[in-house]
């Protein structure tokens, strides 16, 4: 990573993208989850160019086997300026988050002393390099990205079947005043009820326990912490989920003392492996600046430190399918925040959209899509090399790349993910299989796809 100044920061970055998606009903089936389109962009694209306004040059990259190409082509076909690093996993059993980051340690460098992990559905307006500069200035061993819980995203109705959301908040616990992670437990962990544990209770004055936030599962962490998670002598060894497991482990372990027990006698500890910063006595004594960093007030470091970077704009994670849908309609909008000085644009400079088709401000064309005359095409999101036939209208869908849509058909707040062959009405549908469609039917509220066919 290389940020503007030309100052060499010395952090990895990489990005999860090998999740099987198993929230999003079919659209999965036969399209990477990290390849869904977000607008006319692959979702990916979003942390990628994240990470390329911050100055990373380099960027590893986990996918499932089988996708390596198709994320090859990624950097060349949407403008991005980076060099990707392609760690394929195996998916077959479903690794969790820390299983994929064990099976490609190789590809994790020695040299550098942050890791930044992110996800592949994160979108957000948040500038890294501030987060780098606070887990740096607090010289935190691991610093998680929080935002404001956005009930419009993930309480959205999407096409398809009526479903209730079932997962709970996030529930984020902080030292007042100071952004130090105390607790974190993941929504799907617990039923009603959280606990505090004493030790957290008399490790801060006062507390922030809130429900309203979100971990939109971007992480610093140092090296050395790294280390201690991935390796086999570890308590972290059987655990899968960076987040649901991991994190919740390592922010406890800034409470505990040094075993007492022999090396020899016990598992690994993190008081083992804990690598104190560079000088760190001397600007502890010395350190005068105007700028707050863990140095002010404080007379003991410790360098297990965890500590949260709040971000008040936008930050939603395209992980169920109620946040898909609801981001996809919302893109006309936030396409400028979150995806920021690029050459893409909500109307690609080259698709085919002719005067005498109606296509509203607050729909996006893709790359290479043509638009027939006498369409209307309203609050809709077009992928790229889409070709929609005269006398259509679309009304509030998502399109994903290289749909034919056919003369005369009427869409409404749906879904479509392959062709739609056939003049007909579709409305509130996930359409992902063109055999289910006949010559002037009409679908409501279904999930169109050649596996009903055996349920």
């Amino acid at each position: 990573m290389t940020c503007p100044n030309k100052m060499r920061l010395e952090a990895q970055a990489i990005v999860l993208a090998a999740g099987p998606g198993m929230r999003m009903t079919t659209l999965t089936n036969h399209t990477p989850k990290c390849l869904l389109p977000v607008g006319t962009l692959p979702m990916i694209c979003y942390p990628l160019q994240l990470l390329q306004e911050a100055g990373f040059s380099e960027v590893t990259v986990v996918v499932s086997i089988g996708e390596e190409q198709k994320m090859s082509k990624l950097v060349e076909q949407y403008g991005l300026k980076l060099n990707l690093d392609i760690a394929p996993v195996n998916t077959s059993h479903d690794p969790g988050t820390a299983d994929s980051l064990r099976y490609i340690v190789s590809k994790i460098k020695r040299s550098v002393d942050d890791i930044l992990i992110v996800s592949s559905d994160l979108v957000t307006d948040a500038k890294l390099q501030l987060i780098m500069d606070q887990h740096r200035s607090n010289g935190a061993a691991l610093t998680m990205l929080t935002a404001n819980h956005q009930p419009e995203f993930s309480k959205a109705t999407p096409p398809g079947p009526k479903t209730k959301p079932t997962i709970n908040s996030d529930v984020i616990c902080t030292e007042s005043g100071t952004g130090r992670l105390m607790y974190a437990v993941a929504g799907g962990d617990y039923d009603e009820f959280v606990t505090l544990q004493n030790r957290v209770l008399k490790s801060a004055k006062s507390h922030d326990v809130s429900s309203s936030l979100v971990d939109a599962h971007l992480y610093i962490m140092k090296r050395w912490l790294l280390d201690y998670i991935l390796s086999k002598e570890s308590p972290c060894e059987d655990m899968g989920s960076l987040k649901a497991e991991i994190l919740p482990h390592i922010i406890s372990r800034q409470f505990t003392k040094k075993p007492s027990k022999d090396r020899n006698e016990r598992k690994l500890d993190i008081h083992d492996v804990l690598e104190k910063e560079e000088y760190d006595d001397l600007v502890t004594k010395f350190n005068s600046s105007v700028v707050l960093s863990r140095h002010h007030n404080s007379c003991q470091l410790d360098a297990r430190v965890c500590c949260v970077y709040h971000h008040p704009g936008v930050c939603v994670r395209a992980n169920t399918l109620n946040s898909y849908w609801e981001l996809n309609r919302r893109m006309h909008s936030l396409f400028e925040q979150v995806y920021p000085n690029s050459s893409w644009s909500t109307k690609h400079p080259s698709a085919n959209i002719p005067e005498k088709a109606q296509v509203s401000e607050d729909s996006l064309i893709g790359s290479g899509s043509v638009i027939c005359e006498k369409t209307n095409i309203t609050s809709t999101v077009v992928g790229n090399h889409c070709r929609i036939n005269s006398f259509v209208r679309l009304l509030n869908c998502v399109l994903g790349d290289h749909i034919t849509i056919a003369a005369g058909c009427v869409i409404e707040n749906s879904l479509i993910a392959t062709n739609v062959e056939r003049k007909c009405t579709i409305k509130n549908c996930i359409v992902i299989d063109p055999n289910k469609i006949e010559e002037n039917g009409t679908y409501t509220g279904e999930i169109l796809e050649a596996s009903q066919d055996f349920a």
